[in-house]
């Protein structure tokens, strides 16, 4: 075990200087599908100056006055960093930086930014171009179909990192391509995108497509872009006004309806609206197939660039590996036959009663163990606004807000901006002439069942547990009496004496049984000394215990869960003490730390010492002529062998051929549409794809 950590320690040293991306976001339960608004009112019921700052599951405070930047301007405000000095953020289009929280400056930017911007913490943000071109123009400068930005924060300019580039000619098939709602879980982030392209019949197609992103493959996740797709028959006839993501958990679904695609639609004929769903059956899985099938050039699959303009091409087969599509770029499948598509009764019957298209639809929710999930249909008046609340695994009930209102103040904020406020978790409404808000809370403590639900999950939520019901007290509280011997306590434990030579379970009985769910998990530890092979038998749990240190400990059972990032430890501690008896422990880890630190001051000697070497070698070596002839190399597999150069007179008659350098990381990507440089700077690598016969299929039409 120590070779290995002194192993691992020695390659990241080395690998320090080389690699560098943003670290995976773990979110809050609220953001957990999505994060929404990123600046949100610590006190909206009496605002003054402070703000809450949320990005990629970290949180600040900020206090900004008036006089730099409104209420109303301030919560449309898309941030990219959590520097209260230097705060980077995007509004309407363009990027800023506020310094010291007094001064707002635009920041370089040569493109323009005109989409959706999915902040991923450490300055970069995901950027999806909303492209719209009726006419079949060509765009100057080109578009990108997705686009990684960094922001920096020392120079105050943004720059393309990485992008999935147009072809040279795209601009002939695209007419439409519009993000209009996204989600993440589980490492994923998945893009709903919905667009029209021309055919070679001159006929328009609406398609609704979903790209699947990696996040844990950092500023490569362009790279591990996989594609699905699908058209109804009536988009033959019907416009599609928007999309959103509606994604079930239990106990809302059952296994044939828990992932949707809510659509609205529009018959320009009749001026007749829809609201349709559709149902994907096995949604998480398609993309591993997608990306399999692709692998092993199966006829049903392409790739996004081929299927863009009708080619029949198939995928390189080629070796898989999750998240690694190597040369096939952004593979591409019909998922027409897994799509069940249906007329929503109450979702259509609420929207068909509106004298006009609401200006915002979204999808709301909660997950475990909140379990609260509607869909809000966003009017102005705001009195004419719906909600859509779903109740078990059955269709949503659907009530309008106005006549169900809580107050009647909410009647003067009629054409206020609805915004969701983080914490105090609720309805927020601004208005855009005085800035003045108006704020309802959402009950989220009262879907928390039990005590461990309460504390470990709401106690963010300002949740208290008290007579048997979690409420909201927004009082303030002490964290460590309500999280530590409140929802469990631990009354007895035995062994009390733990030696080496002897068995080491440990058995500690609880006042209560103690429920978990999947996604929770025990720590069991006496000081450093840790317990594994745990097992549960009502309120009785058993563990072998770990002796690394030696000394007398209390027992702290703690319950706890990494899903989100907004929740609590709660524990119980032992009044009793156990002894353990750990043989040269104490000896052993002053050794391993030793060697760990003496390890540690080396590495970086060497890196300095081999970069200071490295930089007086190359100075070195300007000063020294190259030889004329030379007769022969060594090459890297074998001293013996070499290779012979022409002479001058036959190199003068070749072409010379110039190769352009692609990113290590993304391998031979056979002429990809990958670009690791700003795209000012690098054309697409679909441009540079040797031109073959284009075989044009009409697309058929689904019965």
């Amino acid at each position: 075990m120590l070779i290995h950590l002194l192993i691992w320690t020695f390659q990241f040293c080395l690998l320090i200087q080389k690699s560098y991306s943003f670290r995976n976001p773990k979110h809050d339960s609220l953001f957990y599908y999505k994060s929404r608004d990123s600046v949100f009112l610590t006190n909206p019921e009496n605002h003054t100056t402070s703000y809450g700052i949320y990005v990629a599951g970290q949180t600040i405070t900020v206090d900004i006055p008036t006089s730099v930047v409104n209420v109303f301007d301030i919560l449309n405000w898309k941030v990219v960093n959590l520097k209260r000095k230097r705060l980077m953020f995007v509004h309407q289009n363009k990027p800023y930086i506020l310094i010291n929280q007094e001064n707002i400056r635009e920041m370089a930017y040569s493109g323009k930014l005109r989409g959706s911007i999915i902040a991923f913490g450490d300055n970069e943000a995901l950027h999806v171009p909303t492209i719209f071109n009726p006419s079949l123009t060509k765009p100057i400068p080109d578009w990108n179909y997705i686009e990684l930005l960094h922001f920096d924060v020392k120079n105050e300019k943004v720059s393309v990192l990485r992008s999935l580039p147009w072809l040279k000619d795209d601009w002939e098939f695209i007419i439409e391509w519009n993000m209009t709602d996204y989600i993440h879980f589980d490492n994923k982030l998945y893009l709903l995108i919905k667009r029209s392209i021309l055919n070679d019949d001159q006929a328009v197609t609406q398609e609704i497509s979903i790209i699947r992103l990696c996040l844990d493959k950092g500023r490569e996740l362009i790279s591990s872009a996989i594609e699905i797709h699908f058209t109804q028959e009536a988009f033959e006839s019907n416009k599609i006004i928007d999309l959103l993501f509606v994604f079930l958990f239990k106990p809302f679904y059952n296994e044939t309806n828990r992932y949707q695609v809510h659509t609205t639609q529009l018959q320009p004929s009749s001026n007749t609206k829809f609201y349709h769903v559709y149902y994907i059956d096995h949604f998480v899985s398609l993309f591993e197939e997608t990306a399999n099938a692709c692998a092993s050039s199966s006829d049903d699959i392409t790739l996004l660039r081929h299927h863009l303009r009708s080619e029949v091409v198939k995928c390189k087969k080629t070796s898989y590996k999750s998240c690694s599509n190597k040369e096939n770029i952004v593979p591409s499948r019909d998922v027409n036959l897994d799509v069940t598509g249906k007329l929503s009764t109450p979702l259509n019957a609420r929207y068909n009663l509106r004298v006009t298209v609401p200006y915002k639809i979204e999808f709301v929710a909660l997950p475990y163990p909140f379990d609260a999930a509607s869909i809000l249909m966003h009017d102005k008046p705001f009195i004419f606004s719906d909600i859509c609340e779903y109740y078990e695994a059955r269709p949503p009930r659907c009530m309008d807000i106005g006549l169900h209102s809580i107050s009647s103040d909410i009647n003067q904020f009629g054409e206020a901006n609805f915004h969701t406020n983080k914490r105090p978790y609720g309805a927020l409404f601004v208005t855009k002439e005085f800035n003045q808000t108006f704020f309802i809370p959402t009950k989220a403590c009262s879907n928390l069942k039990t005590c461990t639900q309460c504390i470990m999950y709401g106690l963010y939520f300002d949740c208290i547990w008290s007579n048997s019901i979690c409420a909201r007290d927004d009082q303030p509280k002490n964290k460590a009496t309500l999280t530590v011997d409140n929802c469990f306590k631990i009354i007895n434990i035995s062994l009390l004496i733990f030696d080496s030579s002897a068995p080491t379970i440990l058995t500690i009985e609880l006042d209560k049984p103690l429920i978990t769910a999947s996604q929770e998990y025990l720590i069991i530890q006496a000081g450093d000394n840790r317990c594994t092979n745990i097992t549960m038998n009502g309120a009785f749990i058993n563990c072998s215990m770990d002796l690394t240190e030696s000394g007398e400990f209390n027992i702290d059972v703690s319950l706890r869960s990494d899903r989100y990032a907004d929740t609590s430890i709660i524990s119980a501690v032992s009044s009793d003490k156990v002894h353990i008896f750990a043989s040269d422990s104490d000896y052993t880890l002053i050794i391993i730390l030793v060697l760990f630190l003496w390890l540690i001051i080396n590495s970086f000697a060497f890196i300095f010492y081999y970069g200071k070497c490295n930089k007086e070698h190359l100075n070195r070596s300007k000063k020294v002529s190259r030889p004329r002839k030379v007769r022969r190399f060594v090459g890297t597999h074998s001293d013996k062998k070499f290779i012979k150069f022409f002479d001058s007179k036959k190199i003068s008659s070749i072409t010379r051929v110039s190769a352009r350098i692609v990113s290590p990381t993304m391998g031979a990507l056979d002429k990809s549409a990958i670009t690791n440089k700003p795209s000012s700077e690098q054309g697409s690598l679909w441009r540079t794809m040797p031109s073959e016969p284009r075989k044009m299929h009409p697309r058929r039409k689904l019965l």
